[in-house]
């Protein structure tokens, strides 16, 4: 209905403009929209739309230019113009065709087919008859179309006779017929009867019946060889005989005569198996398959049965017409088919095991004819390796259109149903667009559904296809990137068997020549995506800015952004947790090194809403793991950092949160701010002074320590060994594998890693214990400002003070032994990179093991 008042709004807007009237002036406009409405709903075929077609053909014009076929572009802008000036009424409907039959007229024009097509309107004026008439002077002549007497009378004498007149007789042969004829006239008697005697002569033996001797046994139908010879070549090629029944097998009811019954069963046997053989050929070449590969296969398999078929004929031609004496022996005509018949033997056992499974894959024949090749060249017979591996080649040549069109264009075909490469999830974000939108077809136990011996190439046919996308969706694909140089067909017995190669593993040289033909375009494609992404997409300083937020690269902008938390923390502010406010810290404090909008922090909401305010600021694992940072680089960076790297640099910029908090807290308490009242403090106060300036340079050390390892040892040469192997990465993988490899070594050697919690958890114990030194202090100084009106009790502050120094003293102690051992245990149960830098932090830790606080 909605269609209806559209078409109906439209056409009364149509007659106003055509005709200056309205509804509310003019009677006859209701009268006129309705006549309009009919004969629009009463159209069944309406014209094409030339402005679609124009505008399509815009758009190829553009196309061509896209893709540098500027001179092509020229030409069909030109023959563009000069529509407008063809008085031709249909030329819409005729170019909307040609536009629905083109097949990528982009890549499949030639430039040369325009000139031969021009060349072929400019031949000149063609003759004609009116131009010979003129030329000869009988243009005028009149005379010259009228009727021409045959008779036997005078010229002069006047024909009355017109072509209205009708003969009472009817035509026939010979001028002395008699009238009256029958069909029996038209019988053309034979001249040679004994030529026709004697085919029906050589026939007869299929006509006679099995007689019985005199003692009852069924004699055998006698035939001579040449008879027998011409059966077996007619049952070769597939039509029927007599001598062998619809199943190819030999009638025992017929013997050659002169020859003993075994010797003709045996030879009859041969030629029937032979034929069984060629008929599962002949029948798989007429079936009705859909599936291109087995289509090619089929085309294949007609080929040689072709060649067979000719071979056959010309046996019979020399036999039929000969040209000196012939002997005719069905030895001797097995002896010369062999070579023509045992390669197609091993195609019809090929043929055979694929119509036994027809549920298996449908490359299964491409790997049996690339097994069957190989067998062939191990056993040394060099016609059936030739014979068996041009017939691969062939086949393999469909199954390569597909891999062509994923490596030159990242495109799958519609019938990719048997390809290994299918399409994934669709929609996804473009910083997954490598992972997940195109995946490896494999089966139930894993394995990939591709024949075996793709596989060797299988992942770069993978990656080049993908890289070609992503090239797409940066605007940066190149036509000669796609095609690297290679248009032409490789894959060919001549050009991967060469002359001198042939003791040459066939599946060697085929690997090679696929390797080959696979890394040139793979190279090419590869090389430029990685220019793309650290040219134009900015890697590696979307890289910096990464770093400098999650490993705090940026000292300053970090410092900023944790003073600011850590105030609220100390101050026990609730909205510490406050997301507009942790993200509006963040964005201040990084401006100057990242994109702000691209940057925000939160908290995790699963857990932050239960953890308070003095929970929060009394132990670094309370809160500070549940601040999480997001920031969203470019989206061919994003491609590069997966799921696992992005929980890697949360982990580490926790752990750098966590360090810079227990560096804050014990740099809160500064040494002149007890110097005041040196005098006036009695002994309990001077030892609990000493204590908590021993513990707080223990713990400082520690900290500083604990810093200066995880920027010098690990962050500064892990990033450095990141930017290295980024660049010398092949490819995309190559990248994500590199960063990944950084990542994971980075949170091993910061002692992040699971068979390292324990350790990471003394590690945190160490950095709590900062945060209760400086709680203890600040506790004792607001109980000192009580004791100042209340002398009695000037030591029973002092006193707990003291234990609680102590306590922290003693647990300093075993938790730095502790991580010392720790460190050098798992060094030396793991050797490596990693197990070095746990030696170093050892050493590092070392000196302030046993030493007094």
């Amino acid at each position: 209905m909605a269609f209806a008042a559209e078409i109906e709004g439209l056409t009364g807007d149509l007659i106003e403009a055509l005709t200056q009237t309205k509804a509310s002036s003019d009677k006859s406009f209701l009268r006129t929209r309705d006549a309009a409405l009919r004969a629009f709903k009463g159209n069944k075929f309406l014209r094409t739309n030339h402005f679609e077609v124009e505008n399509s053909l815009n758009g190829l014009e553009e196309k061509f230019r896209v893709n540098n076929r500027d001179a092509l572009a020229d030409e069909f802008k030109a023959r563009l113009d000069q529509l407008p000036y063809i008085p031709f009424k249909w030329y819409p409907e005729t170019l909307q065709l040609l536009l629905e039959l083109s097949d990528r007229p982009t890549h499949n024009t030639k430039l040369q087919d325009v000139s031969r097509i021009c060349a072929d309107d400019d031949e000149g004026p063609r003759l004609q008859w009116e131009d010979i008439a003129r030329e000869d002077g009988w243009a005028q002549d009149s005379d010259i179309w009228d009727s021409i007497n045959y008779s036997d009378e005078s010229g002069d004498e006047i024909f009355e006779g017109g072509p209205g007149e009708e003969s009472d007789e009817s035509s026939h042969f010979g001028g002395d017929a008699p009238p009256g004829r029958t069909a029996q006239d038209l019988i053309i008697n034979p001249q040679d009867n004994d030529a026709l005697k004697a085919v029906m002569k050589q026939q007869q033996w299929k006509q006679e019946e099995p007689t019985r001797d005199p003692s009852g046994t069924v004699r055998k139908i006698g035939l001579s060889e040449t008879q027998a010879l011409g059966e077996v070549l007619f049952m070769l090629q597939g039509l029927s005989t007599t001598l062998f029944d619809a199943d190819g097998a030999p009638d025992p009811a017929f013997q050659i005569s002169n020859i003993a019954w075994q010797t003709h069963k045996s030879l009859l046997t041969t030629f029937s198996e032979a034929g069984g053989y060629i008929q599962i050929l002949r029948g798989f070449a007429a079936q009705h398959e859909r599936e291109p590969q087995l289509q090619a296969l089929q085309d294949c398999v007609t080929e040689r049965v072709r060649v067979l078929d000719r071979h056959l004929v010309y046996i019979q031609e020399r036999l039929a017409s000969p040209s000196d004496q012939v002997v005719v022996s069905l030895i001797a005509a097995r002896e010369e088919l062999t070579p023509v018949l045992e390669p197609l033997f091993k195609l019809s056992g090929v043929i055979l095991k694929v119509q036994q499974n027809p549920t298996s894959d449908n490359f299964r024949y491409l790997e049996l004819l690339f097994d069957e090749s190989s067998m062939a060249q191990l056993t040394g017979n060099q016609q059936l390796y030739e014979f068996l591996a041009r017939i691969f080649l062939e086949c393999f040549t469909v199954y390569l259109r597909e891999i062509r069109s994923w490596v030159e264009e990242g495109r799958l075909l519609p019938s990719d149903e048997a390809f290994f490469i299918y399409h994934g999830a669709r929609g996804v974000p473009l910083g997954s667009l490598w992972q997940h939108r195109f995946k490896l077809r494999r089966t139930e136990d894993g394995q990939l559904l591709a024949p075996r011996f793709v596989h060797p190439a299988a992942d770069k046919i993978y990656t080049t296809g993908k890289s070609i996308v992503i090239l797409r969706r940066l605007g940066s694909l190149k036509f000669e990137d796609s095609r690297g140089g290679d248009q032409t067909q490789v894959l060919t017995y001549e050009s991967i068997c060469p002359p001198g190669f042939e003791s040459a593993p066939f599946p060697d040289l085929f690997n090679m020549a696929l390797g080959q033909w696979i890394d040139r375009k793979y190279t090419a494609v590869s090389a430029a995506l990685r220019a793309t992404i650290f040219d134009d997409a900015g890697f590696e300083a979307s890289l910096r800015a990464l770093h400098s937020v999650y490993l705090m690269s940026d000292g300053a902008a970090a410092s900023s952004f944790c003073e600011r938390l850590f105030a609220k923390l100390d101050a026990k502010d609730a909205t510490w947790q406050n997301r507009r406010a942790l993200t509006t810290s963040a964005q201040e404090a990084f401006a100057g090194a990242v994109d702000a909008s691209q940057l925000s922090v939160h908290v995790d909401a699963g857990d932050g809403r239960h953890v308070s305010a003095t929970e929060a600021r009394s132990s670094v694992r309370a809160a500070l793991p549940l601040i999480q940072v997001v920031y969203r680089p470019a989206w061919p960076v994003q491609m590069i950092l997966d799921t696992q790297s992005t929980a890697r640099y949360q982990n580490v910029f926790t752990f750098s949160l966590q360090v810079k908090r227990a560096a804050h807290a014990l740099h809160a308490a500064k040494l002149r701010d007890d110097l005041r009242s040196e005098d006036a403090v009695n002994d309990a106060e001077m030892e609990a002074r000493g204590l908590f300036y021993a513990a707080r340079s223990s713990l400082v050390w520690f900290v500083d320590t604990l810093q200066t390892y995880l920027s010098t040892v690990v962050l500064i040469p892990q990033t450095a060994r990141m930017q290295r192997e980024l660049r010398a990465a092949p490819d995309v993988d190559g990248m994500m594998a590199a960063h990944a490899s950084c990542a994971k070594h980075m949170t091993d050697q910061m002692c992040l890693g699971v068979k390292l919690a324990p350790l990471h958890d003394a590690i945190l114990e160490v950095l709590d214990l900062g945060i209760q030194l400086e709680d203890a202090r600040i506790q004792n100084a607001a109980a000192g400002v009580d004791r100042d009106g209340d002398e009695g009790m000037s030591g029973s502050g002092s006193v707990g003070y003291i234990i609680v120094l102590r306590q922290i003293k003693a647990e300093f102690t075993r938790l730095l032994r502790y991580i010392c051992g720790a460190l050098r245990s798992v060094a030396r149960a793991i050797s490596g990179e990693d197990a070095t830098r746990w030696d170093v932090l050892a050493d590092m830790l070392q000196p302030g093991h046993g030493e007094e606080m």
